[in-house]
């Protein structure tokens, strides 16, 4: 064993940090150097191997497209960190760790010996892939690298310094690849996708939704989860944040800035990812549902400034989502000292029986994710 490698997993076990592995096809040698080093109990919580295609298939809960692939080892991520939930209260030490991979064996592959390996934490999905270049490393010396793909993601997703940076010469090529949260086929091929930790990415991931709450989320901070809680236990309703790719007022978001946006509540929190950037918008693809809005939301829903300066296309958008069942549950703010609720909203007579209010004893918004960016204030959530 490298030397590195055997301080970074000494340093491993003695932190606070505690990992679930699924590899398969290749990396059990990452698993042996865990177990080799005295501690690991205090860091593995469980590894598993599912060797087979059936195996596979019965742990992710489904036949993979493919089973060596990026999207694969997300879910085995994905699945791991789950398990990992169940036997640690503390998701900020938790890591989920998936890896699929082909490597040398008795017979020719027509594709490249490759890995592909993917972290779950707290902070969302990395993800990394290792080429082997074919034909010039023995069986063992692919699963050794594969295994050191392994400790290198580990050690780039949690906080242990110094961080390992791993030299797999001119026979391997490691390379961090971007997020994929399918965020490109809502550009493409579907009106939002439904992004839940415990789901593969899928575009059939369906929701029906029952109340939202919708955001930039620039940064995801304490008032957005805060509100989520409120709404969620005076609803007595699932409430699911909705991050819409365009905006009203701001510019569309890119599908890099917005798989960042995702990655955020990944893991803690299902996200539904729209284009939707407007409540008549939202409320076709989710009849019946209950909007969460903050104040300033509120007062933008019933300005006619946006309905492009026509009242009577205000009224008009008003009236269908009146009648696709839609209503909004309105938080309350606190602006120079003066609390605002939706009292104070001069909603037409016609639709007022579409706002309610958040009670103030459960929620009222004082922070701004434009007041967290100016003055640094974002933390770990």
């Amino acid at each position: 064993m490298d030397s590195k490698v055997y301080k970074f997993i000494d340093a491993l076990h003695a932190s606070r940090y505690r990992c679930a592995l699924v590899v398969a096809g290749a990396g059990s040698k990452a698993l042996s150097w865990l177990l080799e080093i005295s501690g690991s109990s205090r860091t593995l919580i469980e590894a598993t191997i599912p060797y087979s295609k059936e195996s596979l298939a019965a742990f992710l809960g489904k036949y993979p497209d493919s089973a060596v692939s990026m999207k694969t080892a997300q879910y085995m991520a994905q699945k791991a960190f789950c398990k990992a939930k169940v036997f640690e209260e503390d998701q900020r030490s938790i890591i989920g760790l998936g890896c699929t991979a082909t490597i040398v064996t008795d017979r020719e592959k027509q594709g490249a010996h490759r890995g592909y390996i993917s972290t779950m934490s707290n902070k969302g999905l990395k993800n990394w892939k290792l080429e082997l270049q074919k034909g010039l490393l023995t069986r063992s010396e692919e699963e050794e690298s594969i295994s050191l793909a392994i400790i290198n993601a580990i050690s780039n997703t949690i906080n242990i310094q110094p961080k390992l940076n791993i030299d797999f010469g001119k026979d391997s090529k490691l390379e961090e690849l971007e997020l994929d949260y399918g965020v490109s086929r809502v550009v493409e091929k579907c009106d939002y996708i439904y992004v839940d930790v415990e789901l593969p990415m899928e575009i059939e991931n369906k929701v029906n939704a029952k109340a939202i709450l919708s955001g930039s989320f620039d940064p995801l901070h304490s008032g957005h989860i805060s509100l989520l809680e409120a709404s969620k236990s005076y609803l007595d309703m699932e409430v699911i944040f909705e991050l819409s790719m365009s905006n009203v007022d701001k510019a569309d978001l890119t599908i890099e800035k917005t798989n960042i946006r995702i990655n955020q509540a990944f893991g803690k929190w299902p996200i539904i990812v729209t284009r939707s950037d407007t409540f008549i918008k939202k409320a076709k693809l989710f009849p019946g549902c209950v909007f969460v809005v903050g104040f300033d939301t509120a007062l933008r829903v019933i300005d006619f400034q946006y309905y492009e300066n026509n009242i009577d296309n205000m009224i008009n958008q008003l009236e269908e989502i009146k009648e696709l069942g839609c209503r909004f549950l309105v938080a309350s703010r606190c602006i120079n000292g003066i609390l605002l609720t939706e009292k104070d909203l001069a909603v037409p007579e016609a639709f007022k029986e579409m706002f309610f209010e958040l009670p103030v004893d459960l929620f009222r918004e004082d922070i701004s994710s434009t007041g967290i960016r100016t003055n640094s204030l974002g933390k770990e959530l």
